[in-house]
C-alpha cells in the first residue's frame, strides 16, 4: 500500500548574522575549555619559529638600507643630460679643430643662404 499523503516539508529559517555570531562564540568556548586555542597559539608562536623569522626581517631590513645607501650614491654621481652637453661644448670648444668647425658652419651658411635654403637647426 502505497502512502499517499505526503510529508509536510519544514520550512528553515535563514540563519542571520546574530545566529553566526552565536555559532562563532560556542566554538570558541568548546575550544577554550579543551585547551584548544591555547594548544594552537604555543604551536603557531614557539621560538624556534620566531628566532628566524626575526633574523630574516633583520636581514631584510639591513639589504634595504644598503639598497637605499647605493642608490644615493649612484644618485649623486649622477650627471644631467644638460651638464653633459654643456661639459662636451666647453670640451669641443677647447680642442684644436674648434676654430676649422667654426669656419664650415660659416660657409655652409653662406652656401645656404646663396642656394636659398632655409638654415636647419642645429646644436650649439
Amino acid at each position: 500500500m502505497i502512502n499517499t499523503m505526503a510529508k509536510p516539508k519544514i520550512k528553515k529559517k535563514p540563519m542571520t548574522l546574530d545566529d553566526f555570531a552565536a555559532v562563532i562564540q560556542r566554538d570558541i568556548a568548546r575550544m577554550a575549555t579543551k585547551g584548544g586555542l591555547q594548544a594552537i597559539r604555543e604551536e603557531m608562536v614557539t621560538k624556534a619559529d620566531l628566532w628566524p623569522m626575526q633574523r630574516d626581517i633583520k636581514t631584510l631590513d639591513k639589504n634595504v638600507r644598503d639598497l637605499r645607501d647605493d642608490v644615493k650614491q649612484i644618485t649623486d654621481a649622477m650627471v644631467s643630460k644638460a651638464d653633459l652637453a654643456r661639459t662636451i661644448g666647453d670640451e669641443l670648444a677647447k680642442s684644436a679643430y674648434a676654430g676649422q668647425i667654426g669656419e664650415l658652419r660659416n660657409r655652409v651658411n653662406v652656401v645656404e643662404e646663396k642656394l636659398g635654403i632655409k638654415p636647419a637647426r642645429r646644436g650649439a
